[in-house]
Order: structure tokens, then C-alpha cells, then sequence
């Protein structure tokens, strides 16, 4: 009984001293009902200890990362859930053991089948697998503050500086690694030129993007084996281009790409996939960004600039999670300096399925080199 008076008084200390630090009846009782303590002891010698309630802020954050990630990731619009997506995301290992994931893909049957009486019976046609394996891997960074004094002499707040630093990084770490992967080692058959040129030598400055090139690589992802299939948005079907601002900036010089823009009618606007679009074409949507893979060392002298711009259609890649992007708080120095971080275990990959690439094309064309 003795102890329960104790703790009472105790519970009682404390939310007397929350509120002669202006905080409200409610919060003050909910603090002192979890033993949160203000950062000034209180009498008697009890030490000062945040409880579970206390950490809503890091839970909030924590919660952030990932909510607000995607928007920071230019591959953010193309990831979803199942196969009509251009990055399919992959949760098989969430919460369980494990390193690698093992991507699957069917090829569709290609047998004639018999006719009226024929017998089926050991005519019947072989299922046809293949595979891609996603390995995952950690990623961490973080950041320290300096104390309390140096947080004090500026302006702005440090703390939040931090925490959005770290939210970028993340976001742009997992963007690098898909833009890796997605121009990794391109199959022959799925590198596609300007014109008649056939390899990056070949390659002069009058070589850059256009309608007529993109109409070209549209009807290869068609005729491909396997086909490439588009996404099906509102009953209408998507390829999307991913080009390089250099390549944007060329594209607009373009008589019929403008014209074509200035007409344009977008069906299906909701769909991720046209939030920041660059413009669309007979069926593909363009992003641009100057992450595009790029380089200056194309035509016979090797002196030409150059993109190696990305089309692609549905399960072009995979990324898969064992852990989504996560974030800590931890205090040093008894609670004069703080440190956050952020990490995740996840990997990628673009999907290739018996030494063809899935879905992905790779365009390389000469760019103005602004």
C-alpha cells in the first residue's frame, strides 16, 4: 500500500511540474500517468525518464520516410504493387529471413493445340518458367548535431535540416541504384538508334531523338520475343520514355513533337505515372530527368554527346524490400546533442529472363550538350 501512495505522489509531482511548464490538463495527466519526466529534476532525487509516449516525434518521423519518399524519388511514379506496373514492388521478405528474392515469369503458351478429333493425350504442351533473383542489401546514413548551443545559433531549425537531408538521401541513393541497374549490360536487341546507325560510333550530332525514332522503338517492344507490354491504364495503353534533359531540350526543337503537344488529350490523369510527365506520344508518356545515364564519347572521333534514354513497359524491373526505409533518433551526452539516421535493406534489379532483358529498351541518341 505504501507503494502505491509513493507512486501516486510521484505520478502527482510530476504533472504539477508539466503544467507550471504551460503544459495543457490532458497532456500534462497523460505524461505523468507514463512517468515522463521534464528535463528539470524534480525533488527528491528521481531521474529524469521519457517513456514510450515521449518518442511520438521519432514515430512520426519514422512514419514520414516512407510516406514522403516516393514523391522524392523520380522512380517513385512507377512503382506499384502488381505486374501492371513498370517497377513491380516486391514484399516477400518483409519481416522475415532471407537475402534474396526469386522473380518468376511465365512465357504464354505457344503450341497450334489439335483440331476436332485429334487426340490430346500426350500432345500435351510444356509450361515455360524463367527467373531473375533480387539480392537485398542495408543501406544507413546519419547525422550528428554539434549541442544545444550550436543548434541555438542559427536560425533555422537543425534538427528538421536533418531529418530532410536524410529523407533526400534516401531517396536519391534508391533512385541511383535503379538507374544502375536499369541501364546494366543492354542486350543487343534491345538498343535502338537514330536512323541507320548501329552502335554508339556511329553516332553524329544530327543523330538526337524524334517522333519518327520513338514511333520505331514502340513497334520493336510490339514485335519483341518476348513482347513488351505496356501499361493498361482506364482501358488505354502506356510505354513510358525516361530521357535525359539534354534530350528534352532537343525534343522541343521538334516541329511535330509540338504540335502534337499543343493537341495532346491525356486520358487517365490520376494515374502516377503522368504526375511531372514531360509530354506523351501515340502511347508514351516521357519523364525527363538529369539522371539519365550520359556520356561524350560517341561518333568516329569520339566526341559526340550522348544519352542512353530508358523505354520501358510493364515489370521493366523489380525492387524488392526486407525492410522499408526506417528512421531513429538517439540522444548523446545526457541529451545535449541528438543524432537521427535512416536506413532500409532493399535491393533491385531489371528484370531479365533467359538473357533478355523483360521489358526495357534502351534508346541512345545524340544530345545537345547544354
Amino acid at each position: 500500500m505504501v507503494e502505491v501512495f509513493t507512486r501516486l505522489a510521484y505520478r502527482t509531482r510530476l504533472y504539477d511540474r508539466w503544467r507550471r511548464l504551460g503544459m495543457g490538463p490532458l497532456e500534462a495527466l497523460r505524461l505523468a500517468a507514463q512517468g515522463a519526466a521534464p528535463l528539470l529534476p524534480i525533488s527528491g532525487g528521481v531521474d529524469t525518464e521519457f517513456g514510450t509516449g515521449a518518442a511520438e516525434a521519432v514515430k512520426r518521423w519514422a512514419t514520414e520516410v516512407w510516406r514522403e519518399a516516393p514523391f522524392l524519388m523520380t522512380w517513385g511514379k512507377f512503382i506499384g504493387k502488381d505486374a501492371n506496373s513498370i517497377i513491380q514492388d516486391k514484399s516477400d521478405l518483409e519481416g522475415k529471413s532471407g537475402d534474396q528474392i526469386t522473380c518468376t515469369f511465365s512465357r504464354k503458351l505457344a503450341g497450334d493445340g489439335v483440331t476436332d478429333d485429334a487426340d490430346l493425350e500426350n500432345q500435351e504442351e510444356q509450361l515455360r518458367y524463367y527467373s531473375d533473383t533480387v539480392t537485398l542489401s542495408q543501406r544507413r546514413n546519419a547525422v550528428r548535431l554539434k549541442g544545444r548551443m550550436s543548434e541555438r545559433r542559427t536560425a533555422f531549425n537543425q534538427r528538421q535540416d536533418a531529418k530532410d537531408h536524410l529523407k533526400s538521401w534516401m531517396a536519391e541513393t534508391t533512385d541511383n541504384d535503379l538507374y544502375t541497374k536499369m541501364t546494366d549490360s543492354p542486350a543487343a536487341s534491345r538498343t535502338v538508334y537514330p536512323g541507320a546507325v548501329t552502335a554508339i560510333s556511329g553516332l553524329a550530332a544530327g543523330n538526337v531523338i524524334s517522333t519518327v525514332l520513338m514511333d520505331r522503338v514502340k513497334a520493336m517492344a510490339k514485335k519483341a520475343d518476348p513482347k513488351v507490354w505496356p501499361v493498361a491504364i482506364n482501358g488505354q495503353d502506356w510505354y513510358v520514355l525516361l530521357i535525359h534533359t539534354d534530350v528534352a531540350y532537343d525534343l522541343e526543337q521538334d516541329t511535330v513533337w509540338h504540335a502534337a503537344q499543343r493537341d495532346a488529350q491525356i486520358r487517365g490523369d490520376e494515374n502516377p505515372i503522368f504526375t511531372g510527365r514531360h509530354g506523351t506520344w501515340r502511347g508514351i508518356v516521357l519523364h525527363e530527368h538529369e539522371k539519365v545515364p550520359v556520356a561524350t564519347d560517341g561518333g568516329a572521333a569520339g566526341n559526340v554527346p550522348w544519352a542512353s534514354n530508358i523505354f520501358m513497359g510493364q515489370q521493366a524491373g523489380f525492387i524488392a524490400f526486407g525492410m522499408r526505409p526506417e528512421a531513429w533518433e538517439k540522444e548523446f551526452d545526457y541529451g545535449a546533442k541528438v543524432g537521427f539516421a535512416i536506413g532500409a535493406i532493399w535491393g533491385s534489379t531489371k528484370a531479365v529472363f533467359n538473357a533478355v532483358d523483360r521489358a526495357v529498351f534502351e534508346v541512345r541518341t545524340a544530345r545537345t550538350n547544354n
